[in-house]
């Protein structure tokens, strides 16, 4: 795959296994799938379905449809309207490209979107600074960039939420399809509401943040963190000083803590100190999620 962050520079190809109501009489085919920033191409002998991404309405990555669960243990589901015509397409989830789909095409499809946000900060019971703002919505890797017409940026970052809802609210004078989302801000919860102008538009980016919020959770519960591992990424998301952190957990016991850390790092908590000792997503929403605990 290239592109690196950009989804408009990336291109791919790999086999794998589909299913599209846009073939008649079809059943699952095996072929190959080519994407790149604009496009998703399923080939399988004489049968092709071309998928333009800014056709796609909805984008789903886990559990197949009940009638498929024999057939693909994981499926990325892709909803697409091609002129007056509706279809629905199933894809063998494949985790080696995984982030085409858990990221490129979301982002491929919703950068550049507009929308109403309302970064309200929750402090003592009362909502503050509510004023709604007219933005432009970027996906980054690891989170999502508002840029205000007054100029600036306020970012979201993924391992900072700690809650997502979806529903109406009155944002800018009119009632909106919203979506509520709880994070993190200096310690501090916040809860901000997000709206984009285009319904599509505002479907795709809940289900975008819905999932990796979700994967995000999965992988903490699925992984058996030790309390100590906890108080470590706690502490340094706290204090972002590793040798006082150190000396909290072992007394600065050195080598106690490289253990510490190595074990933390297996878990994917922390990142390896040749790319910079910090936290990754999983380990900020750990951290995130402990804080929000003990301040509720």
């Amino acid at each position: 795959m290239r592109g690196g962050d950009d989804p408009a520079g990336f291109t791919t190809q790999f086999q794998t296994r589909f299913y599209s109501t846009a073939i008649r009489r079809s059943d699952i085919q095996n072929g190959v799938c080519e994407l790149d920033g604009d496009s998703i191409s399923l080939r399988a002998g004489t049968q092709s379905v071309d998928i333009a991404v800014d056709t796609v309405t909805n984008l789903t990555i886990g559990t197949p449809p009940e009638r498929f669960e024999d057939a693909f243990t994981q499926a990325v589901g892709i909803k697409f309207s091609p002129e007056d015509s509706s279809h629905v397409c199933f894809i063998e989830y494949d985790p080696e490209y995984a982030d085409v789909f858990e990221y490129h095409l979301f982002a491929k499809s919703i950068n550049g979107a507009t929308g109403l946000v309302e970064f309200g900060a929750q402090k003592g019971g009362q909502q503050t600074d509510t004023a709604a703002q007219q933005v432009q919505v970027a996906i980054k890797p690891d989170r999502v960039v508002f840029t205000p017409e007054t100029g600036g940026t306020k970012s979201i970052a993924l391992g900072e939420i700690v809650n997502i809802q979806f529903g109406k609210r009155t944002i800018g004078g009119g009632k909106r399809d919203v979506i509520k989302v709880d994070h993190m801000n200096s310690h501090t919860r916040t809860t901000s509401y997000l709206s984009l102008t285009q319904t599509r538009l505002q479907r795709l980016f809940n289900r975008y943040l819905r999932t990796e919020y979700a994967q995000l959770q999965a992988e903490i519960e699925e992984t058996n963190v030790s309390e100590a591992e906890t108080q470590l990424v706690v502490g340094y998301y706290t204090t972002h000083d590793l040798t006082q952190t150190m000396h909290a957990l072992t007394d600065g016991n050195t080598s106690e803590f490289e253990a510490l850390y190595e074990q933390a790092l297996d878990h994917g908590l922390v990142t390896h100190p040749d790319d910079g000792v910090g936290l990754t997503q999983k380990g900020k929403m750990l951290a995130n999620t402990e804080l929000d605990t003990v301040n509720t």
